[in-house]
């Protein structure tokens, strides 16, 4: 286990929780981060986004119970995840920030403690996440690819559809964690941008980027497009394999109204879902509109993408790799088809990776 800093050594790191329904997991959430935070120059900042489940209830019995010596909860009306994520940013005190997930555990012990040591490596860090697994063991996240011909992808998946010919974002094979492991991804690397849960950054680069997207509103794409912003300002962001996240999707309540229907799939998943495999859940979501199958949440992500187009001048599902590093030259955006930066991101992973026993 890593050993716990000094009291007055090291910065100080403000965790930021957005939470919304996550009831059911956040007991195991907030056991998981009193076990594994070993660092103790931290404050803990809980936005609630309008629950309507017992989040609140188990969110001010933790606050109470002196678990964490720096605790505070921002009860808001339901707004959507970006909007919270500005509010939080309001409060934080700290040097840098870790974004957490109310509905994701952490697994390691000395968590902090790695990624911060990652970060020191190189004041050209942006951003840094972890290894996110969901509950169904397949990979959620290793980091994300944006600017090569694949197009946008959680990095570690498989493509389902020919580059420059995909019709989405979200239709993509996720293999286990063991199978990415034994493909060579579980090896510090640099990517192009990080999914929100669990990443860590500079509170004055959140500040210089002016938060989070709210053209983004109400959830989703804000946390890669803040990552990506990162790197037109410089930044350079990195995947550490030796942090592991569960992402408990399974364990939440639903975040928008659901039918009755639903909801009792959503349960029995909850119940059963480790009994039943992987394909057959997948055919029963997508009989239901569950998940990425969801028309709404498909409707959002049309949106979203179109907003990232307007913004960023290319499509991340189907780039034009060329016209993006013509654009954007002499940024970090253009690290991976640049040599010397290129070069520089190897250096801070390598060091690392040989620096950080498994």
């Amino acid at each position: 286990m890593t050993p716990a800093a000094p009291y007055g050594a090291g910065p100080t790191v403000s965790l930021v929780v957005p939470n919304m329904n996550n009831g059911p997991v956040l007991d195991l959430f907030f056991e998981r981060l009193a076990q594994h935070t070993t660092y103790r120059r931290f404050e803990l900042i809980v936005a609630d986004d309008g629950s309507t489940d017992d989040s609140l209830d188990v969110i001010r019995r933790w606050r109470d119970s002196g678990r964490f010596d720096s605790f505070t909860l921002l009860e808001r009306e339901h707004a959507g995840i970006v909007a919270t994520l500005n509010a939080a940013l309001d409060a934080v005190g700290g040097d840098l920030i870790v974004r957490l997930d109310g509905d994701a555990t952490v697994e390691t012990p000395g968590w902090l403690e790695r990624m911060l040591a990652f970060r020191s490596a190189s004041d050209r860090i942006g951003v840094t996440v972890p290894k996110v697994i969901f509950d169904s063991g397949r990979v959620h996240t290793y980091g994300i690819n944006v600017v090569c011909p694949e197009g946008i992808h959680d990095r570690g998946t498989r493509m389902v559809e020919p580059p420059g010919r995909r019709t989405g974002a979200a239709d993509l094979e996720r293999p286990t964690e063991a199978e990415a492991t034994a493909a060579g991804f579980d090896e510090p690397a640099e990517v192009d941008a990080a999914l929100g849960c669990w990443t860590m950054f500079p509170t004055a680069l959140a500040r210089e980027l002016g938060g989070w997207d709210m053209a983004y509103s109400p959830v989703w794409f804000e946390d890669i497009d803040f990552s990506f912003a990162a790197r037109t300002v410089g930044r350079k962001v990195f995947f550490q394999p030796d942090v592991r996240v569960i992402h408990r999707v399974g364990m939440r309540d639903p975040r928008t109204e659901t039918s009755r229907a639903k909801l009792a799939l959503i349960r029995a998943n909850r119940r059963f879902g480790r009994l039943v495999p992987q394909r057959l859940k997948d055919a029963v979501a997508g009989a239901a509109s569950l998940g990425e199958r969801d028309p709404a949440k498909g409707e959002l992500m049309s949106r979203h993408l179109d907003h990232w187009r307007a913004k960023w001048g290319f499509d991340p599902v189907n780039p034009d790799v060329d016209a993006i590093l013509e654009r954007y030259a002499g940024t970090e955006v253009c690290w991976r088809h640049d040599p010397e930066m290129r070069a520089a991101g190897e250096r801070i992973a390598t060091a690392y990776g040989a620096a950080v026993p498994r």
